[in-house]
């Protein structure tokens, strides 16, 4: 009894627990500290720039069309051995006035003494040796920088709103050399970048504090030393990975109630519906907007275009030069326009493997590049060529009228289609169970045409064997003498069937003493063979 009311005691507890775990505010916004550096507005904030030996993440305010957006810069650095010039080629040594092996030469000049020779001059001494004093040349470097763009999203946001009105979780005041060691900001070379209307802001990064992920910074205007909370450095430092919008639609997809498909100079609305779902429960779904039924292809081609995911921003690329194959309208419940996405494609010029050289009258075949467009991505947005081919595809099918709208658990899954046909029966004979009838037109065994005893069947469609040509009389008046069938070639077995074992051969009977009386088997046997009509 004791123990049940500890083991309820604590299941109490644990459920109190999880209540509370679930229920919790999930909106409680990171603590970034109580130490003011300053309060803006978003309108006084120019950009913000992250910077370090190999990387320069960016977020610069953008107005298009009186519209102010923001928007991510990001760009690798990279840095190479600087590939040696090519040295001319050196002119022919012209000899000298003077010089020469004649012997009208003057000695001094072209002999073989200590100018020329193999003196201090030129030796291996002070002024031309090998000595360890010599430094190896340094090695020049070239940077190589790549950069790419991408819209925001709300990791973005969140940081240019934290910087906005900046706070810090430790003043540390103006630091001492030994604790700008401690702090690892003696040799720090990675900086933030505030860039406000009226002037920057800039924090050199150093060490994380001890036991944690917050950062030391020391502001670069007044020298003192911060604790910046790790929300205010991580994504940052992430660049692209961490800030870039994630669904190109720029909403929560709850608030979608319905969607316009414009596609072929057609229109279809769909909207959501509440359909049966397994143990009657009701599910959403999208269906026809007027008899609220269920439209599972409906259903199943807007769900597919949620894989319209960009992989690359391709802000050159300009929306007047592309096609279009497909737009769709998002609207919420009171009829609100919620965004727009649109599927373009076009032409892409060939591109030729690593290291192959352009053959002009084999040029690489173009292929076909699908963008998207939306009012978070603002510029056409490469997206996977798999996912668009097959919406582009599923286009024809959502417009016909005769389409499956919904599919029965236990139903045919083609819809009105008719059903593929079944295989073939196995072979008679085939596989390794118990024996099976006879296909018709098959002999029964011991009849005319039917196989020797322990010969294989023939295959399916090979035409029967001939019977076997009756045994001549016996010339002693005894019953026919048996003649030995003729031995033909085992048949292959059919295709599937399983392998025969092969037919082991009887012993040979001991044969009996002279004079002694026929077995009683054999003579069974006589009077059976006797007995038997002449097929068998």
């Amino acid at each position: 009894m004791r123990g049940a009311l500890i083991h309820g005691v604590l299941l109490v507890v644990m459920l109190v627990y999880g209540y509370r775990t679930w229920t919790r505010d999930k909106t409680v916004q990171p603590d970034l500290g109580a130490v003011v550096l300053w309060e803006k507005s978003e309108s006084d904030l120019n950009a913000l720039e992250l910077k370090t030996e190999t990387k320069i993440v960016k977020l610069e305010r953008r107005t298009q069309g009186g519209d102010p957006y923001w928007w991510g810069i990001e760009t690798t650095i990279e840095k190479k051995p600087k590939p040696k010039a090519p040295e001319p080629p050196k002119p022919a040594d012209t000899p000298k006035p003077g010089e020469g092996s004649g012997s009208a030469a003057n000695p001094a000049a072209a002999g073989s003494g200590s100018a020329a020779g193999s003196g201090a001059t030129e030796g291996s001494g002070a002024t031309e040796g090998s000595g360890s004093a010599a430094a190896p040349p340094a090695v020049a470097e070239e940077e190589i920088r790549k950069s790419h763009e991408f819209p925001i999203g709300e990791a973005a946001e969140n940081l240019i709103k934290a910087y906005v009105k900046a706070r810090a979780m430790r003043d540390l005041g103006q630091p001492t050399e030994e604790q700008l060691k401690d702090y690892k900001l003696n040799d720090a070379k990675s900086t933030i970048t505030v860039a406000f209307k009226d002037s920057p802001r800039t924090f050199l990064l150093g060490g994380s504090v001890y036991g944690g992920s917050d950062r030391y910074v020391q502001d670069q205007q007044s020298k003192k030393v911060y604790v910046f909370s790790k929300d205010l450095i991580s994504n940052f430092e992430l660049g692209d990975a961490a800030l870039h919008l994630v669904d190109p639609r720029g909403f929560d997809i709850v608030r979608m109630e319905t969607v316009t498909i414009q596609a072929n100079d057609k229109t279809k609305i769909a909207t959501r519906v509440q359909a049966p779902g397994a143990e009657g429960q009701q599910i959403r779904t999208w269906g026809d907007p007027e008899t609220k039924k269920p439209d599972q292809t409906v259903a199943n081609f807007i769900d597919n275009t949620n894989n319209l995911r960009p992989t690359e921003y391709k802000p050159d690329v300009k929306v007047a030069d592309l096609t279009q194959v497909l737009k769709l309208v998002y609207k919420d419940a009171r009829g609100n326009h919620l965004g727009d996405l649109i599927l373009y494609k076009r032409q892409k010029a060939g591109e030729l493997p690593p290291g192959a050289d352009l053959d002009p009258a084999n040029p690489p075949p173009s292929d076909t590049e699908y963008l998207i467009w939306t009012d978070k991505t603002r510029v056409p947005a490469v997206v996977r060529k798999d996912s668009a081919a097959r919406t582009e595809q599923d286009i024809a099918t959502v417009f016909s009228s005769d389409h499956p709208t919904s599919i029965e658990p236990k139903g045919n899954p083609f819809g009105n289609a008719p059903l593929p046909p079944r295989p073939p029966p196995a072979p008679p004979g085939a596989g390794s169970g118990s024996a099976a009838a006879p296909a018709p037109g098959t002999p029964a065994p011991g009849g005319p045409g039917a196989p020797a005893p322990g010969a294989l069947a023939p295959p399916p469609g090979a035409a029967p064997a001939a019977p076997a040509t009756p045994p001549a009389a016996n010339p002693h008046g005894g019953p026919p003498a048996k003649a030995d069938a003729p031995k033909t070639p085992p048949a292959a077995p059919a295709p599937g069937a399983a392998k025969p074992d092969a037919p082991k051969p009887p012993a040979p009977p001991a044969a009996p003493a002279p004079g002694a009386a026929k077995p009683a088997a054999a003579k069974a046997d006589a009077k059976g063979d006797a007995a038997k009509p002449s097929g068998w």
